[in-house]
């Protein structure tokens, strides 16, 4: 059969009743159909969009003059043993209201017990300030304020408890070491002592406990309101830190005079 013959007889066959012509589908039998309406984009999940939206007042907190000193190694025993101080009123607080609202509907999807610090700060206290440590605690306006909110929230809307964990933990989590390594080597100490606050030792594998952690932060079962609620509150909780590494200010200049000609050049930037 000659080609011109083949298509006449190809034509023939698609040809039904009354002469209308039949589509010839392909021999995969696939159908493609013309999209009418394009796929609406996903909206972010919440790990992310709180990680976004609180973006900018990370960066703001981080460029602080006693968060730089921190990571460029200018930091002496008594500026160190202050900063350690201010956490543990913070943690205290934070804590004993995480784990008296810990059967919420949201604050117990991010609650975990390997995350607690106050004992670990305790043992760093006990270890930089002596056995009398209790009575070196000093709660100055900034460290005030930032309890007086945390008592706060517990008390009136405690699923806001979870922008507080989210900014401490997450935060520990990813520059907690960095911190340790320059400290460490500003001050010169060896072994864990005075440094237990930036151990988990409770989590092996902190990658992918990170990864838990934004898992159960896209889970929580919230509302529109509640999501723009955490993360408004995750950027309240960055504003406290800020105002607290201020008041920090004073004893960083001290350190800076005695540190700065053999402190670091390079800072590291943490991230959630």
């Amino acid at each position: 059969m000659s080609s011109l013959s083949s298509i006449a007889s190809m034509l023939s066959s698609s040809t039904g009743m009354g002469g209308a012509t039949r589509e010839i589908q392909p021999t995969t039998g696939r159908v493609d159909f013309p999209l009418t309406v394009a796929e609406e984009a996903r909206p972010p999940c919440f790990s992310k969009r709180i990680r976004a939206e609180t973006a900018q007042a990370h960066r703001i907190t981080e460029s602080t003059s006693f968060v730089k000193s921190i990571l460029r190694g200018a930091v002496d025993i008594e500026s160190y043993r202050n900063m350690q101080t201010g956490l543990y009123l913070i943690y205290s607080a934070m804590e004993e209201e995480l784990e008296r609202h810990c059967l919420h509907p949201l604050v117990r999807s991010v609650y975990f017990s390997a995350l607690s610090r106050c004992s670990a700060l305790e043992q760093d206290l006990d270890f930089l300030w002596g056995e009398a440590w209790r009575d070196c605690l000093q709660i100055t306006p900034a460290r005030q304020q930032y309890v007086d909110r945390i008592r706060w929230v517990g008390e009136n809307d405690p699923g806001l408890l979870v922008a507080h964990s989210y900014t401490r933990y997450m935060g520990d989590l990813s520059g907690g070491q960095v911190v340790e390594r320059v400290v460490r080597r500003s001050l010169k100490i060896q072994g864990k002592e005075g440094f237990r606050f930036f151990h988990f030792d409770d989590i092996h594998d902190v990658k992918e406990f990170k990864n838990i952690y934004r898992r159960r932060l896209d889970g929580l079962a919230m509302s529109q309101t509640q999501a723009k609620g955490i993360i408004a509150e995750s950027n309240r909780v960055f504003t406290l830190n800020r105002q607290i590494f201020e008041e920090l200010e004073g004893s960083w200049i001290r350190a800076l005079v005695k540190l700065v000609p053999t402190g670091f050049s390079q800072r590291q930037v943490v991230s959630y």
